[in-house]
């Protein structure tokens, strides 16, 4: 009878073990498909050793991305809020520990970065004043603001918001694809309500009305960098996708 118990237990522990493997990989592969995180990984034979290689990496990553998008800023400043606001997962590559480690950009940029902390101020005055919708002309109307939101872009998002009819979707669904970038794609009824994507909505006339960043309970919009919903756009259709 103990043998029998020791042997369920042992299955138990094996069982949970998957399981929570299972969930980290999701999870790696939830944040790499996601352009708003910068990532690193590691893997050896010791856990400790794995981990120090994967923050190295980061610190790398980090440096050699504010370098080139933001010159003036100071790169210390920049991995120390990162390592403030950054998430550590382990798994296992056969009897390899496998350590992954990831920061999103916005929280390295939120103080460093005085355009971003005027962008905020500038959207949050244009709603208490007016309430203006994410479509509104009145935002777009400001070229300083429109300036720095584009700044806190990645290159590939900029080319999303520079998408304005229908017809461009497709032509730049297939050039993702051929270059090996797109993940999975298709209309709004088969839309993961559960993981990261971005969506393309246009209305009756063909005219892409907005370009959402949609994190499955929430939906920013990348124009703007408001919250927003996609039921904000009546009648409207929407084409989502998601990137490697």
């Amino acid at each position: 009878m103990k043998i029998v118990i020791s042997i369920l237990g042992y299955c138990l522990l094996a069982v949970s073990g998957y399981a929570q493997s299972a969930d980290a990989n999701r999870d790696i592969s939830r944040v790499k498909r996601d352009t708003a995180y910068i990532y690193a990984e590691a893997t050896m034979k010791d856990l400790d050793e794995a981990m120090a290689g994967a923050r190295a990496i980061l610190e790398m990553k980090i440096s050699d991305w504010i370098q080139k998008l933001y010159p003036g800023e100071g790169v210390e400043v920049c991995i120390a809020k990162a390592k403030e606001h950054s998430f550590e997962v382990q798994t296992h590559r056969g009897d390899y520990n496998r350590a992954f480690v990831y920061v999103r950009k916005s929280d390295i940029m939120s103080v460093t970065d005085k355009k971003e902390v005027m962008v905020f101020q500038v959207n949050e005055n244009v709603e208490k004043q007016s309430q203006i919708s994410p479509a509104s002309e009145g935002l777009a109307s400001e070229e300083s603001p429109i300036e720095d939101i584009n700044s806190f872009l990645s290159e590939e998002e900029k080319t999303m918001i520079g998408i304005n009819d229908f017809y461009e979707i497709e032509p730049y669904i297939k050039e993702l694809k051929k270059d090996g970038r797109l993940y999975d794609y298709g209309k709004y009824a088969s839309m993961p309500m559960d993981a990261s994507c971005y969506v393309f909505v246009y209305n009756k006339q063909g005219q892409v009305v907005s370009v959402l960043h949609s994190t499955g309970s929430k939906h920013f919009n990348l124009k703007t960098q408001k919250e927003d919903k996609i039921k904000n756009y009546k009648n409207c259709g929407a084409i989502w996708f998601q990137l490697k």
